[in-house]
């Protein structure tokens, strides 16, 4: 069953970086070869301009190509006019059982957009004015289910029990705010709405 999570996470990322190479060639086309033959037309275009710019955008594409590549090894997130074309659209909520001093969190992650989402570990963090906490979630009952993966239109959800954070650190428990970080696997970022634990100071 890994293995097959693993090959289809693979085929997965690989039509994503291949979807992304495709859309840039096709902008790249249009802006470099479309464009001038237009502006062109009246004067005409030389054999020799054409070829120039047919190498031109071979390059360009060549170098884009790279450039998804190494940003993929390097799990960063796609950068430069790439990410434009980018689809995949998540949305992070965090909900508590009670207003103050909440025993029970709840993260929903929705797949608003298009495409599958491979999902790493969520983090949680918990903040005090100069403080924060970080808690990576790898799943439930001590059984790991991150990464994972969302279709569009489906929605993950996960209660958490604040009480087994307080175990680890008791100083968790005078914290005042709580948030949940989501990445996936290109390095694209999402985060929650914050949620007041107990009141502080300020609020």
């Amino acid at each position: 069953m890994k293995k097959v999570l693993h090959y289809r996470r693979t085929f997965s990322i690989f039509a994503s970086q291949f979807g992304i190479c495709m859309k840039s060639a096709s902008l790249l086309f249009f802006v470099f070869c479309v464009l001038p033959a237009f502006s062109q037309d009246n004067a005409g275009t030389s054999d020799q301009t054409l070829i120039q710019t047919i190498i031109v955008l071979a390059i360009l594409l060549l170098a884009v190509f790279a450039y998804e590549s190494h940003r993929y090894f390097r799990k960063k997130r796609p950068g430069g006019f790439t990410s434009f074309f980018s689809k995949v659209q998540i949305e992070v909520e965090l909900e508590k059982d009670r207003p103050l001093r909440p025993q029970v969190l709840t993260m929903t992650i929705r797949n608003t957009g298009k495409r599958e989402a491979d999902i790493d570990a969520p983090v949680l963090e918990f903040r005090k004015i100069w403080s924060k906490r970080k808690f990576k979630l790898k799943g439930v009952s001590s059984q790991q289910i991150y990464p994972m993966f969302l279709d569009p239109g489906k929605l993950h959800r996960l209660k958490i029990e604040t009480s087994t954070f307080h175990q680890y650190d008791k100083s968790i428990k005078s914290y005042y705010w709580a948030r949940i970080f989501v990445s996936d696997v290109d390095g694209r970022k999402w985060k929650s709405n914050k949620v007041k634990l107990r009141k502080s100071l300020f609020t």
